[in-house]
């Protein structure tokens, strides 16, 4: 499978399970929480907003969206009763779960090669 066959595959999946995450906003917000919920540290609103992720009023317009859909949900902290930690939706931590393995079944099947030079090199 060339290149852009795993792009087109990629899309095609993101397009069916993720058609949900309409702006960058949207999926820098699901990347960053569904990592830090990965790594155990699950992110407040005052965390993300720290982040520069988006404009306050633009954060939260697209966390109040994403909410709505089911992704996000917000949960009391365990360490502050008063701070609500935001994690992905288990219907979306088992979507990304299959977007994980069809990646790396493209990697396996040698679709997608480790960058032997830089981005630059390679359009200069």
């Amino acid at each position: 499978m060339g290149v852009f066959a795993a792009l087109r595959t990629t899309r095609a999946f993101r397009r069916r399970h993720l058609d949900f995450l309409e702006t960058r906003e949207d999926c820098d917000l699901v990347l960053e929480i569904g990592f830090h919920q990965e790594a155990g540290v699950p992110l407040t609103m005052k965390q993300l907003q720290l982040m520069g992720l988006a404009s306050v009023p633009t954060l939260q317009r697209r966390l109040r969206r994403l909410r709505q859909v089911g992704a996000i949900v917000g949960r009391k902290s365990e360490d502050d009763g008063r701070a609500v930690e935001l994690v992905l939706s288990p219907k979306l931590l088992r979507t990304y779960a299959k977007y994980g393995d069809l990646i790396r079944s493209i990697q396996i099947n040698g679709a997608a090669h480790p960058a032997t030079e830089s981005a630059e090199d390679a359009l200069g």
